[in-house]
């Protein structure tokens, strides 16, 4: 594995490279993940500048605490919806796994959702094996598509995944991430990253990175969030990056919060 310093050197050259036919026309989205189990780091991501997106985990003990926050700063939110990995590892509450029928999968859906107000959109915790299993990615998408407006980002946990195929099938709004920030908790490494997401939205127009309420990480958004100005890119909610039509018109740029509607039941 090459050494996060030399990473970051390789990135931020390709950045400029690219920025010579792409400056001010890139943007980008981070989302931080995980959030829900801590009121002072939900406190410390909601203050990072810029608009990122914060993805709530459900039914945590301040899930509810720190999704009203970022609404209330005017910040976009998401529900951080777990999902049976692969390896087992504990979901928590309102996880979803492959042995669930359709019925109690959606009574868990509906009350994570209830859980985390303001979400204006959902994307996986983990899921690496529950998102490459198309039954169950068909009733996910079709209860998500029961609510008016809510859109899907594929976290892309397993190369398998199919969750966007049926995102789509359901009409949702919908995305994928490209780049995950902090897979290593070295700062060296988290900038790096987030300049190769920088790179790949000079070269594509835009990309989603997903980052968590590191101590790390946060430090070197509250340091690099300011100079994306400056470097010709555009920190815009998750919402403006999602593939449909009526995406532009997700986001509300006042810091009313979206609200969630039902639209129909489906069993």
């Amino acid at each position: 594995m090459l050494p996060a310093r030399l990473i970051l050197a390789l990135a931020l050259t390709i950045g400029a490279v690219c920025a010579v036919s792409g400056a001010g026309s890139a943007r980008i989205a981070i989302i931080i993940d995980d959030l829900g189990n801590s009121r002072e780091l939900g406190h410390e991501a909601v203050a990072l500048p810029g608009a990122l997106t914060y993805s709530v985990l459900p039914m945590r003990p301040f899930s509810r605490y720190v999704a009203d926050t970022a609404s209330a700063h005017g910040k976009e939110v998401m529900l951080h919806l777990p999902m049976e990995s692969v390896d087992g590892h504990t979901m928590g509450p309102g996880g979803l796994h492959l042995g669930m029928d359709r019925d109690s999968l959606v009574r868990t859906l509906r009350a994570s959702l209830d859980s985390v107000p303001h979400a204006a959109g959902v994307n996986n915790h983990m899921g690496s094996l529950l998102t490459r299993h198309p039954t169950a990615m068909r009733w996910v998408m079709e209860e998500l598509g029961c609510f008016d407006r809510l859109y899907f980002v594929d976290s892309r946990t397993d190369v398998r995944t199919v969750a966007r195929e049926f995102a789509r099938e359901a009409g949702l709004a919908n995305a994928q991430r490209d780049v995950f920030l902090d897979n290593q908790l070295d700062r060296d490494y988290i900038r790096a990253q987030l300049a190769r997401l920088i790179a790949i939205a000079r070269r594509r127009g835009s990309a989603i990175g997903i980052g968590h309420p590191s101590p790390e990480t946060l430090e070197v958004l509250a340091d690099e969030l300011p100079r994306l100005a400056q470097q010709g890119i555009q920190l815009v909610p998750v919402s403006r990056l999602v593939d449909s039509a009526w995406s532009e018109r997700l986001w509300h740029a006042s810091s009313s919060p979206l609200q969630k509607v039902a639209k129909s039941s489906k069993p």
